[in-house]
Order: structure tokens, then sequence, then C-alpha cells
């Protein structure tokens, strides 16, 4: 398979990779110009807006005097703003009007759509992207990219889904190849494994199809947003590994390559015909992808998968803006990107239960936060997002030069979020409620429950008593994962791909939550510690439950 070469555009690549990495870590030793450049610009795209008109902001010059001109919102709030732009008023948000909505899940599920700009992905999200991968190249010790090394699998190209008001609509992760050469513009943007798939197939199969067209080449970089990814690319591996064999042999779908297919059984058979994916590529080096929050789970089954093979974090990076990006060898956090927004910080503890922040919170500068500590994020992007209430919660882990270095904890309240569905307390609320009735929330008496697997999938935990008796355990878990899909379009998104299994229910004996309250209590927890949570946090609840022989017995309790 004919390769790129070391093409002038190529070299031009690497260089632009290495000079945004360089630039990015002189921000970092000195963040103040930086950030006082960002508030000046944030004020260029809002002030002669609607919203700007709103909030007087002509008269805004400080970001004390930005803090009491506009509060902090969260996307609810914001909006009727968004509705004005789809209904065609022209500078509602920024002075640069959006080109298109990316769309995501909002904390309800309901679906945020959020503006992008010529401006905006110019001037912030373009670089940003161009500063990670210099760092991945760095880690490599690439000096000439020869379009063999890489798998990109973290946005796929495709045409927009839908159209809202006129505009195109579409994921951050599953969006259209932008002809602005100001924007993000990989060379591999043209290769035939990271163009779209034009026959539908799911997830595997279109795995399976990269891991055919890449064989050939000495692979040394995998780059996936979630872990996820990474483990259905080894998992397709493993169960076609034949079949790719008997493809690289006969020639029929690629390049026939007997020598490859040669060489590869070897190494397939010293792996019992499991292969990882460094009997693929024996030269792979580095994985990157989200090694954060729940993500951190990942950790020991991509070693697993691939041997020897180090991780780097993909930046944190949301649909609405990226908020930290890694500039070092950290396994799993990265320095404040500053140069990507506004940012403010609210102190975080436990008893948060990530109920909107109050409007005139006090907030704190990137400069003012404490390492150890825990905040919650408010946001203020150049694509019109100000003053954005997001509901994530970070932790100060150390700096980098004069800028504090976040770690990403999840979401304020409990949440579960496996491979970006970000699945809610209020989304299990709702699909159990929907499909057991109301008279359930009389008594608290089920619960959400991640279930680390491959893939991984959420069991509902159930007292399964009185009228229950009668339903079919197995149905109502079909009918549970089909509401969780309408109410959570994220959730809906990884079902689709395969990225997560269906729900299961798991039955379990009467009063089995207040025995679990009793258990707690008596290994000395306060009372006011002991709390109901329709989300739990991992897989040691149903631990607990097993231990205590709660689960009812049978196919459906297991």
């Amino acid at each position: 398979m004919a390769t790129t070469g070391k093409t002038a555009q190529d070299r031009d690549f690497l260089r632009r990779t290495q000079s945004a990495l360089a630039v990015q870590r002189k921000i970092c030793a000195q963040p103040a110009e930086t950030a006082e450049r960002v508030f000046e610009d944030l004020l260029a795209v809002s002030r002669d807006t609607a919203f700007g008109h709103e909030h007087g902001l002509r008269a805004v010059r400080t970001p004390a005097q930005w803090r009491d001109a506009v509060p902090i919102r969260r996307y609810d709030e914001l909006a009727p703003y968004v509705g004005r732009q789809f209904a065609g008023e022209r500078r509602v948000l920024t002075t640069d009007d959006p080109y298109a909505f990316l769309r995501t899940s909002g904390s309800t599920g309901r679906a945020k759509l959020v503006p992008t700009t010529t401006h905006w992905r110019r001037a912030y999200r373009g670089p940003a992207l161009y500063a990670q991968w210099g760092l991945y190249f760095e880690q490599l010790g690439t000096e000439h990219y020869d379009g063999d090394e890489v798998l990109d699998l973290s946005w796929e190209p495709a045409p927009p889904r839908d159209q809202v008001g006129g505009f195109p609509v579409y994921g951050i992760t599953e969006r259209p190849v932008p002809d602005d050469p100001g924007d993000w513009d990989p060379p591999w943007r043209a290769e035939s494994w990271f163009a779209r798939d034009t026959q539908p197939a799911g997830m595997d199969t279109l795995l399976y199809r990269k891991l055919l067209r890449l064989a050939h080449r000495g692979l040394r970089l995998i780059v996936s947003v979630n872990p996820s990814k990474i483990v259905s690319l080894a998992e397709a591996l493993r169960e076609n590994a034949e079949r790719l064999l008997r493809e690289l042999h006969d020639g029929r779908s690629t390049e026939a390559d007997p020598t490859l297919a040669r060489r590869l059984t070897v190494a397939f058979d010293r792996a019992d015909g499991r292969p990882l994916l460094t009997d693929l590529w024996p030269r792979l080096s580095l994985l990157v992808c989200w090694n954060s929050a729940s993500a951190a789970l990942y950790r020991p089954w991509l070693s697993r998968l691939a041997p020897g093979v180090a991780t780097l974090p993909f930046s944190t990076t949301g649909t609405e803006g990226i908020v930290t990006l890694p500039v070092d060898d950290h396994p799993s956090a990265g320095p404040l990107a500053v140069d990507q927004g506004h940012f403010e910080f609210v102190p975080w503890s436990e008893l948060d239960d990530g109920r909107p922040l109050p409007a005139d919170s006090p907030t704190l500068t990137y400069d003012e936060l404490d390492t150890g500590a825990d905040y919650r994020l408010v946001m203020s992007q150049a694509n019109g997002l100000y003053r954005y209430d997001v509901g994530d919660v970070y932790r100060v882990v150390g700096t980098v030069g004069s800028t504090p270095r976040l770690e990403f904890l999840g979401r304020a309240g409990f949440q579960s979020s496996f491979t970006g569905e970000k699945l809610t307390e209020s989304d299990i609320q709702t699909a159990v409620i929907r499909v057991l009735g109301s008279a359930i929330v009389d008594h608290p008496h089920f619960t959400g429950i991640p279930v680390w697997d491959t893939p991984p999938f959420y069991t509902v935990a159930v007292e399964w008593a009185g009228a229950y008796e009668t339903l079919d355990p197995q149905d109502v878990a079909g009918r549970i994962d089909a509401v969780l899909q309408e109410v959570n379009v994220e959730y809906a998104d990884k079902r689709r791909s395969g990225r997560l299994r269906p729900v299961r229910v798991a039955p379990l004996v009467p009063g089995a939550f207040r025995k679990v309250a009793e258990r707690r209590f008596s290994q000395g927890a306060a009372g006011a510690q002991i709390k109901h949570h329709w989300l739990q946090k991992d897989a040691a609840f149903h631990d607990t439950l097993r231990e205590l022989g709660l689960v009812r017995p049978g196919p459906a309790g297991e």
C-alpha cells in the first residue's frame, strides 16, 4: 500500500505541531499575558451583539466587571440565545455568526447545540489540536512524518446528520473534514483508512476494515478520545484474526501480501490465536486517550492489550471547549489551557449534588487555586458560551510553570461515563420511573450500577417484590434501556455503536437497600452520610449486594 511520503506538506504539518507545542509550553511558563489576550478577545466578539447590549458589555474592561455584568448560567439558560441564532437573527452571541452547531447531551440528557464559528475554530480549537499532536510526535521521536505511523480514532469524517434552522448539526467526534487550512488539517485526512466507509456496518466491522487497511504499516501511535475505542479495536483483532490472515494472504479485500500473512501467522500462533495489538504492529509505542475519572478503569485493560506500550492523555475536551492540554508525560492530567478560554473556579466538595451554581457564586481565577483542592469549572468561550456552568469537577494536582495542572474528576453529582455516555442519576431515575411507575419514587429501592466488561454495561438493581413479581426482569431491562436511549443522546450513540451492552436488571430481595445502610452504619458511617444514590460510582455496590446475599437467585439475578 502506498504511503503519503515525506512531502513538503507532511514536513510543514510536523513543523506546525512542533511549533504549537512550543508555544503551549511558553504559555504554561508565563500564562498571564495570554490570559489577558483571551479575555480581551472575548470582549471583542461579544460587545457588539444582542447579548453584549443586554449585559452592558461596552462598559466592561476587567474580569471583575465581567463577573458583575454576566451571571453564571447553565446551558438551559443560554439556550434561548441559541434559539435566536436558529431563527436567523445575526450577531446574537458573537460578532462572527456560527456556521454550524455541535451536538452533545445536557446534564438531564437533553441535547445541547453548541455554536461553532470560524474565529473559534481558527483561533482556539485548531491550534490546540496541533499542540497536543506535537507532544505525541515528540514522545515518539518523530523527525519526519511518513504516513505509516498514525491511527487516528479521535474523530470520524462524516457529513452532518441533520439540519436545524438551516444550520448543519453534527457531533465533535463525527464531523465533516474542514476545507479551512487554518483549522486542524492532518495529512491523513485523505488516507483510505481514515475516509468514511460508504457501506453501512457496525462498529466492529468498521474497526476491522481499519485493521485490514493498516496491517501493512509500521504503526507506532493510536489516538482516541475514549479508551473504549482502543479496546474495541483490540477485540476486533482477536475476533477476526483468522479472517485477517486469510484476506492478507489471498488479497480479496486488500493488496495481497503472503509474506506479511506468514509473519502474522507465527505471531498470532504465539498468542494462542488471541493476538494483541503489538502482535499486529510490533513498533506500536504510544496509546493516547482519556486517562482520568471513569476512563482510568481502562488503564489495566490497555496494558494487557498492548503490553509495554506507553499511554498519554488526550486533551480534556468537551464539545463546548478545551480545558486542559497535555505538554509532558504526565499520565492523566494536563495544564489548564489558558489560551482556550476565560476560566473561573468554584470550590467543590462531595456534598455538591450537581445542582446549578447560583448565578452570583464567588469564583477564583486560575492563579488563585490550591494544589490538592477540587473545583467546579465556569468557562467563557469565544463561541458564545459565556460564564457557562460546565458542571465538571477538577482537582489541582500540581503546576506546570505558573499554570495549574488539572485532573478531571467527573461531573458534579453522580454520573457515570465509560465511553462518553455521561449517564446521570436523573437518566436512571427517569427510565425506571417510566417503566415501573411513579409509585416507585415513594421508596427508593433501585439504583444503577456501572459494570466493567468488554464492552461495559449498566445493571439496574431493584427490590423485586409485590406487583413486580409478575414482571419479566429481562423485559423490564429492555424497556429501561430503550428509555435511557430516548433521554440521553450520548447513551443512545454508544449503544448503537456497540460500545455499551444493553442494560441488565438485578432483582433484589425486599429490604435490600435498608440492609446495606445498616451494614454501613455498623461499620461506623454517620447517619447523615448514608444516602441513597440512583447511580453508583462503580461496581463495588454490586459486590456488596452479592456479599450480603441480597441478589435473588436465578438467571435474572446474575
